[in-house]
């Protein structure tokens, strides 16, 4: 018996001395008071390589925010870069009837929702690893797709002056009033001759796919090399009730090589607003330049229901051009000669457009008005209106002493000022 226990003993003290040796790196009460080894564990490898995957992937976006700016990188970089991706992504998901980028926002919400409640889980039960990982994971395709935007659409916002008609000469009133009642007159004729539904809107007499094609051949018209030689066709988007909420009309997303288009807004508004569109995915980003080519396209057609709607959208600020010389009572004249039937149809826009909640469009006019300003605009969303200002300037004529006034017409002024004088010449 006694033999057998320093047997004991000693083999005791020879399995004791490893565990103790294995717990140097901290003290572990559950192996000093049973008896278990304690091993210090490796670090998980999962985050660090996520981790790293993000830190490479912003190198990239770093870079091409950098260089962007620069107009001669811009504009070499949107006409092949851009233009590259566009036209092979573009072809791609154009054999789809549907939007991908509706669907890719839709499958992001379904993807949110189960991100959000996946940690909340994993925070109840202390899983905090699986939140980092999964946190990591969230950032790395955020990075990815931030990397295909700016690739696809960030340079454009930096390009140089866009070539559109506009006219060389100094309009005094005369000459002025001369070009607006010539518009005038085709816009009131087109006014009280289209059919107009029950609500007054002018009833579009094409279907979304017909129009689509149709505004595609009206971009063909262009032929400077400003403006991408690919032009996709317009997408309808399934849930623009949605796009009515957030008071947004159109998207375009060239990471996808899309122009989509809310259907239930106003008939005339769906027509301008897919001109706007695929103004961006010709390469011209800036807001107020996409309306300026929109409205040139539109009211240069010898399509009466197109042009219809370039006037719609842009002969209110050719209008104005009459107030540069203070004439308010020829301004009122001009203005009582427009169709009765286009202020019906404005009322009842209008009244679609304050029955969207209020709320959820501020929301979303908050966060448009940050990604122009992160875009170079610094108007926000007031780019929108860049081509719509006129201005008058006084001055003093250092010799005479005489007060100078030099009016400045607005860039959809000068457009409209060009196409009278092709028109009449």
């Amino acid at each position: 018996m006694s033999y057998n226990r320093s047997m004991q003993a000693s083999v005791a003290k020879t399995v004791q001395k490893p565990m103790q040796s294995l717990c140097k790196y901290g003290k572990c009460r559950r192996a000093r008071t049973k008896n278990v080894a304690c091993v210090k564990r490796a670090l998980p490898i999962v985050p660090f390589i996520l981790g790293a995957i993000v830190c490479a992937l912003a190198i990239p976006i770093a870079v091409m925010l950098a260089v962007r700016t620069d107009p001669v990188i811009a504009e070499r970089w949107t006409r092949t870069i851009q233009a590259g991706w566009e036209r092979a992504i573009g072809t791609l998901t154009s054999w789809l009837p549907f939007s991908v980028m509706e669907l890719f926002i839709v499958a992001g919400v379904i993807a949110g929702v189960f991100i959000i409640v996946r940690l909340f889980v994993d925070l109840s039960t202390a899983r905090f690893g699986r939140v980092v990982t999964g946190a990591l994971s969230v950032c790395v395709g955020a990075a990815y797709i931030f990397n295909i935007y700016v690739l696809s659409m960030g340079f454009g916002y930096y390009r140089g002056v866009m070539p559109i008609p506009q006219s060389g000469k100094k309009y005094d009133e005369q000459q002025a009033v001369a070009a607006i009642e010539y518009f005038l007159d085709d816009y009131t004729t087109l006014a009280n001759g289209l059919e107009r539904d029950a609500d007054g809107y002018v009833v579009c007499p094409y279907t979304f796919a017909e129009l689509a094609e149709l505004m595609k051949a009206e971009y063909a018209r262009l032929d400077d090399p400003y403006f991408a030689a690919y032009t996709p066709t317009a997408k309808p988007i399934a849930n623009s009730w949605f796009l009515s909420d957030m008071l947004i009309t159109g998207i375009t997303f060239l990471p996808f090589g899309e122009a989509c288009v809310n259907t239930v807004a106003p008939p005339t508004t769906v027509t301008v607003t897919m001109a706007h569109e695929l103004a961006h995915a010709k390469g011209v980003q800036r807001e107020g330049d996409a309306n300026l080519l929109a409205w040139y396209l539109l009211v240069s057609s010898d399509n009466d229901y197109l042009r219809y709607c370039g006037y719609y959208g842009a002969f209110d600020n050719l209008l104005t051009a009459v107030l540069l010389f203070d004439d308010r009572d020829e301004y009122n004249r001009l203005a009582k000669l427009v169709s009765p039937r286009v202020f019906d149809e404005r009322t009842s826009a209008r009244k679609y457009w304050n029955a969207q909640p209020d709320v959820i469009g501020n929301i979303a006019e908050f966060f448009n008005n940050i990604y122009l300003k992160l875009n170079g605009a610094l108007n926000g969303t007031g780019s929108y209106g860049d081509g719509n200002f006129s201005d008058v300037i006084i001055d003093t004529d250092p010799d005479t002493g005489d007060v100078v006034r030099e009016v400045v017409y607005s860039k959809t002024q000068m457009m409209f000022f060009a196409l009278y004088e092709q028109k009449t010449s």
